[in-house]
């Protein structure tokens, strides 16, 4: 079987794409041709970008809404898929079966779907994620796209989710289509995270090596750095712990609290990314606006207890008072409290951290997840070879 990984190429999109091929090389029986939206943009590509998305970054203000820039950005990604596609059939030869990811990868292959079976795999819907944004004209857009959506999904011969949180609203929205809708959480390259690291943790501990606080984030104000340098200030524990903070958001000098050390130019899956995760002793990222929250999961893998919001995907991720902490969105009085309560306790932290670990392999596993998709991919081609012609 020859399946078609098409990955909108976007930030998180990208890891995720390449984690799913990773996966899938554990199945002898599918082989995978990757389509990175990403990658390889020619002259023409850049040309049809600029007139399809032209407009705000963050399309959430009227004149978006008006102009319906958010539609403008899905299709443009659905439109520069049918063509990857189409170029990747005239080299590869036909796809026996197509996996979009995300929805807006397929916004321009509704009829494409029809005819060759399809998987999607998404971790939001338009419906949750208007709810990020302000009342009135700027959800306009998002109707708009939900109105898309629904048609892909109504095409669509699977739609896969990590999280039960976006599966049960693909369920709501798309009710005939609910016994296609699975959940499976994204695999991780758990070989990546050395199993001793835990040991070594319990071993600085019991040498009253300050506890490492780890926060990761691009986006520093949406994933809650804000709040968290509040909370840290708060606690005071500059004597007792750390603060690591990976992020190449331009924080000013004046607004990092004593005690913070902050990393940039960390990227993903690099020695130096791991080396901030072996050393780690508590992740925390309490973000306030979040699909489902991948880092998380690498704290899991890693064997780190983390602190997140009590939001949308999060507590399908972390297990609360077993695997890490909860807490409210914009409360650094409760951060504090779950940062304290970490840091004073190294035997809470080891308990958490091989829990955490434990679910990781348990639920992140990719040959696991390669199994179950081949399995989709499978079911999909044979339920279109058993429609009367």
């Amino acid at each position: 079987m020859r399946a078609f990984l098409v990955n909108s190429g976007i930030l998180g999109h990208r890891s995720v794409g390449r984690t799913i091929q990773e996966a899938m090389r554990h199945r002898p029986d599918v082989t995978t041709v990757a389509l990175d939206l990403g990658e390889g943009l020619g002259a023409r590509d850049r040309v049809i970008r600029r007139l399809m998305c032209w407009g705000g970054a963050a399309p959430t203000s009227r004149f978006d809404a008006v102009t319906l820039a958010r539609w403008r950005r899905e299709m443009h990604t659905g439109v520069l898929a049918a063509r990857r596609i189409r170029a990747a059939e005239r080299r590869h030869g036909p796809a026996d079966v197509l996996h979009f990811h995300t929805q807006a990868t397929a916004f321009a292959s509704i009829g494409r779907m029809r005819r060759t079976p399809s998987i999607v795999s998404l971790d939001i819907t338009q419906r949750l994620a208007a709810r990020d944004v302000p009342r009135g004209a700027p959800q306009w857009q998002y109707a708009a796209c939900g109105a898309r959506d629904r048609q892909i999904f109504r095409a669509a011969d699977a739609i896969v989710s990590p999280s039960r949180w976006a599966a049960d609203d693909v369920a709501r929205d798309v009710p005939e289509r609910a016994e296609r809708v699975h959940v499976l959480p994204w695999p991780l390259p758990l070989d990546g995270f050395d199993a001793r690291w835990i040991a070594a943790r319990r071993g600085r501990a019991g040498r009253g090596t300050p506890a490492r606080v780890l926060f990761m984030g691009g986006d520093f104000p949406r994933k809650g750095g804000w709040d968290l340098f509040e909370a840290w200030r708060a606690i005071a524990e500059g004597a007792t712990a750390e603060l690591h903070v990976a992020t190449d958001w331009p924080i000013g000098a004046d607004a990092v609290p004593a005690g913070v050390s902050v990393h940039r130019g960390i990227r993903a899956y690099t020695p130096e990314w791991f080396a901030l995760w072996a050393d780690a002793d508590v992740f925390v990222m309490p973000t306030t606006a979040e699909a489902f929250g991948i880092v998380y999961q690498e704290a899991a893998a890693a064997g780190v207890p983390a602190i997140g919001t009590d939001l949308n995907a999060v507590p399908e991720i972390i297990a609360d008072g077993e695997t890490g902490l909860l807490v409210p969105v914009h409360d650094p009085c409760a951060l504090a409290a779950a940062l304290r309560r970490l840091i004073a306790d190294p035997d809470a932290r080891r308990r958490m951290g091989v829990a955490a670990r434990a679910r990781a392999a348990r639920l992140y596993d990719p040959a696991s997840y390669g199994a179950a998709m081949a399995g989709l991919m499978h079911a999909a081609v044979s339920s279109r070879r058993s429609l009367p012609r």
